[in-house]
C-alpha cells in the first residue's frame, strides 16, 4: 500500500483545524474567538505552533509504522513502536513548555492535559490508516477480479483458434486428397482468416470487421461444395463502427455449418444480422442435418456463453432454441462506441 503523506497532512490541518473550531463553539457563538488565555504574544504562537507540529509529527509517525507493520502482520513490532513514539512525543511536549514557562510545570497536571491530545493524534492516525487500507483492499480484490477475468478470457478465446484449426484442416485435407481445384483457394482463405485471429490482439474490433470475417469464413466452406451451399445472409447494419469482442459470432455459424442440412437443395441456413447505434441483433437459423457428427462435439457455444457472461453480465440476451428440425440463435448486444 502507498503511503500518502500529502494526503494525511492535508487531513490533520483540517481534522486540527475542526478541533479547534470545536473547542470555541460556546465562544464563536457570542462572536468571539481565541485561543485560550492570555495576551497572545509571539512566545505563545510560536509555542501553540510548535505544539501543533510535535502532534504532527506523532501522528504521521503512528501512520508511518501503520503502513510498515501492519500489511506484513508485525503485530509485536507495532505494539512496542507505537507507545515509544508516543513517549518521545510527551517529553517532546514537555521539554518545549518548559521552554516558554516562567513557574515549574506540575508533572502530574501536565501528564492529565497532554496524554488526551497524544491520544487523539494516535486515534486519528490508525482511522485515517485502516480507511486507506480498507480502501487499498477493495481496489485490490477489484484488481483481482479483473486480472481473473481477463485471463479466463485469454483462455476462452485461446480455445477458439485450436478449434477452427483443426475444423478446416480437416476439409482442406479432403479438397487436396480429391485433388480439388479449390484446394489451393482454400488455403488461401484460411491463411486470411488465421492472420486475424492470430495477429489481431485487441479487446474488441470493429462490428464490420467481424462481419467481414464472417463472410470470408462462408466463403471458405462455400469451396467444399459444387454447387454452392444454400445461405442466406441479410445485412442490416446502420452502424459499423461499433465495438465488438473478436470471434463472438462466428461460434455460431460454425455450429450451423457442423450441424445443419449443408447439402440441402433450399436455403438451410439464415443468418440476419441488425444493428444500430446502440445495440447489435443477431440470429443464425440452420436446419439440422441428418447426418451422425463426431462424438467428441465441440466447444464453440459453451465458450460464447462464457464470454457474454464475462463481457455482457447485464447487457446481452441470448436465446437458443431447437424446435422442428430447426436450430435458431437470436443474440442482442448492446454495446458502446
Amino acid at each position: 500500500m502507498k503511503k500518502r503523506v500529502p494526503l494525511f497532512s492535508f487531513t490533520f490541518l483540517v481534522f486540527y483545524a475542526l478541533v479547534i473550531i470545536a473547542r470555541q463553539l460556546p465562544g464563536l457563538i457570542h462572536g468571539r474567538f481565541s485561543f485560550g488565555e492570555g495576551s497572545h504574544s509571539l512566545a505563545e504562537w510560536l509555542q501553540f505552533t510548535g505544539d501543533i507540529l510535535i502532534y504532527y509529527l506523532l501522528a504521521l509517525g503512528v501512520y508511518l509504522l501503520l503502513c510498515r507493520f501492519h500489511p506484513r502482520r508485525q503485530y509485536l513490532q507495532l505494539i512496542f513502536a507505537v507507545p515509544l513514539i508516543c513517549i518521545a512525543a510527551y517529553f517532546c511536549c514537555l521539554f518545549w513548555t518548559r521552554a516558554f514557562e516562567d513557574a515549574p510545570v506540575r508533572m502530574s497536571h501536565y501528564f492529565q492535559m497532554v496524554i488526551i491530545p497524544i491520544s487523539a493524534q494516535v486515534f486519528f492516525a490508525a482511522i485515517f490508516y485502516l480507511i486507506r487500507y480498507a480502501q487499498y483492499k477493495e481496489l485490490q480484490q477489484v484488481k483481482l477480479q479483473l486480472q481473473n477475468r481477463q485471463t479466463e478470457l485469454s483462455f476462452l478465446r485461446s480455445q477458439i483458434n485450436p478449434h477452427f484449426l483443426f475444423n478446416h484442416l480437416n476439409n482442406i485435407y479432403a479438397l487436396v486428397y480429391e485433388q480439388n481445384a479449390q484446394a489451393l483457394p482454400a488455403i488461401s482463405g484460411l491463411s486470411e482468416l488465421l492472420r486475424y485471429m492470430l495477429y489481431n490482439s485487441n479487446e474488441t474490433v470493429l462490428l464490420g470487421t467481424e462481419i467481414s470475417y464472417i463472410e470470408k469464413y462462408i466463403a471458405l466452406q462455400q469451396l467444399q461444395f459444387e454447387p454452392p451451399s444454400m445461405i442466406e445472409v441479410t445485412r442490416k447494419c446502420a452502424d459499423e463502427v461499433a465495438y465488438i469482442p473478436p470471434l463472438l459470432l462466428i461460434s455460431f455459424i460454425e455450429n450451423a455449418f457442423k450441424h445443419g442440412q449443408v447439402r440441402a437443395k433450399e436455403p438451410w441456413l439464415k443468418i440476419d444480422i441488425n444493428s444500430d447505434a446502440k445495440q447489435l441483433n443477431f440470429s443464425c437459423a440452420n436446419v439440422i442435418g441428418t447426418t451422425k457428427k463426431d462424438a467428441t462435439g465441440g466447444i464453440g457455444l459453451n465458450n460464447v456463453k462464457q464470454r457474454l457472461n464475462l463481457l455482457y453480465p447485464n447487457t446481452h440476451r441470448l436465446e437458443i432454441t431447437n424446435d422442428d428440425n430447426l436450430f435458431v440463435v437470436k443474440l442482442q448486444l448492446q454495446y458502446g462506441k
